[in-house]
């Protein structure tokens, strides 16, 4: 089946999930924690849609499992600097002044290191790799990669903006540039386990921060020390830049930016005709 077909489909599958994955969630809250439940259910939808995308479009399926370690630290390290631009922002939980941000502040001080850590598989690294890399940029790639690359960054850093309505502009930039570093990642080793060990720690690191001031040092120096990676392991950085050089052109910058705001246009459009009927 046609890649771009396939992409079509799971894009409004993935964007309609909302409406079919509502009840599994209630079900399941009788059960568990509420936010476990909605997260457990989503990854579990992440996993059939990577699932049918396979099915229906297997070239997609170019995964490797194994782990690269290299290339994570050099990932990691790229995925830190692509934090600079909302640096700040970790000031306003140490010191929250908002009621938002207290319950966010509340809530990792009251959580297990487990939970967090458990929450941060099921609600970023499993289903956001899967959709964003394994199944939308997957698709995509196979069409034109850098192209692919640009849209699913674009969409995967601005889309944020739906679900944390008081982010700033450089908070979202800086999601799109993380955006960027797991899908070069991503088409680059191929290795899912890598940019999900990447998105995972990228995630905790922060509520670490915050929840344990003993950390905090620690987290300090040794996050800086890992800027050192892409020097360290020049052989992985060089195939990065090799890589996008290859694939880079001006008309697949443009075709990518195009799609990703038509992307971010339909789930704006989605959002304003649910809250037309009261949803």
């Amino acid at each position: 089946m046609n890649p771009l077909a396939v992409f079509a489909l799971a894009f409004l599958l993935w964007l309609s999930k909302g409406l079919y994955l509502s009840p599994l969630v209630k079900s399941l809250s009788r059960w568990t924690d509420e936010i476990v439940a909605y997260w457990g259910v989503v990854s579990a939808a992440e996993v059939l849609l990577a699932v049918l995308v396979t099915l229906l479009c297997p070239a997609v399926y170019f995964v490797r499992w194994d782990f690269p370690v290299k290339a994570f630290l050099v990932l990691f390290a790229l995925s830190v600097l692509s934090f600079l631009p909302s640096i700040d922002e970790l000031g306003r939980f140490l010191n929250p002044e908002t009621e938002e941000d207290r319950k966010v502040v509340e809530f990792i001080e009251n959580s297990s290191l487990p939970k967090l850590a458990f929450l941060q598989v099921i609600s970023s690294a499993l289903p956001e790799e899967l959709s964003f890399r394994y199944v939308f940029l997957g698709l995509l790639s196979l069409w034109n990669p850098f192209a692919g690359l640009v849209a699913i960054s674009v969409f995967f850093g601005l889309s944020h903006r739906f679900s944390h309505s008081t982010w700033s502009w450089r908070k979202l930039l800086s999601a799109t540039l993380g955006g960027l570093v797991f899908g070069l990642g991503y088409i680059y080793t191929k290795s899912l386990l890598v940019v999900m060990a990447v998105h995972w720690l990228d995630n905790l690191l922060p509520e670490l921060y915050i929840k344990y001031e003993r950390a905090r040092r620690i987290i300090a120096v040794a996050v800086p020390l890992s800027l050192l990676s892409p020097l360290v392991f020049w052989e992985v950085t060089s195939g990065l830049i090799s890589y996008l050089r290859d694939v880079f052109s001006l008309s697949s910058l443009l075709w990518g930016v195009i799609l990703g705001f038509a992307m971010l246009g339909v789930v704006y459009a989605g959002i304003i005709a649910l809250k037309g009927k009261g949803g």
